[in-house]
């Protein structure tokens, strides 16, 4: 099933919610099922990408464009060797979710932890991370 997903954090200066498309298994029936998916496409994503950028990378103007655009201008690779473990990110963001460090969209509907989730083609899922974090002036 293609849905999008839209990702917000209260307190970033952005107010850009950039809808992007994503494949979800179908017979999807709860919050928790659709973000343990999630976050493991995630970290797969993550892990799967280089730890060491090419000795003479450059950007090219477009990519410079497009990370000045989304607020974040960088080479794409991490800079830890280390692989993240998909087990402790599921459970991380479960117990995120339950205790109400995001809220999640569904067409603008919220869903609750444990409430009634009902996902078509097309739906737009948006994230909203509510907690923000100390350190940064505004």
């Amino acid at each position: 099933m293609n849905i999008f997903i839209r990702v917000k954090a209260a307190g970033k200066r952005r107010d850009i919610l950039e809808r992007r498309p994503q494949t979800v298994p179908d017979g999807t029936d709860t919050a928790e099922k659709l973000i343990e998916y999630l976050v493991r496409e995630n970290v797969r994503e993550y892990n799967a990408k280089a730890t060491d950028a090419p000795l003479f990378r450059y950007l090219s103007q477009q990519e410079s464009e497009d990370g000045a655009y989304t607020g974040k201008i960088g080479f794409g690779d991490r800079k830890n060797e280390q692989n993240e473990d998909e087990e402790k990110a599921v459970r991380n963001a479960l117990q995120c979710f339950a205790d109400g460090i995001y809220r999640v969209l569904t067409n603008e509907t919220e869903v609750l932890p444990g409430g009634p989730f009902s996902l078509k083609e097309g739906d737009t899922l948006t994230f909203i991370r509510l907690v923000m974090l100390a350190g940064r002036r505004f």
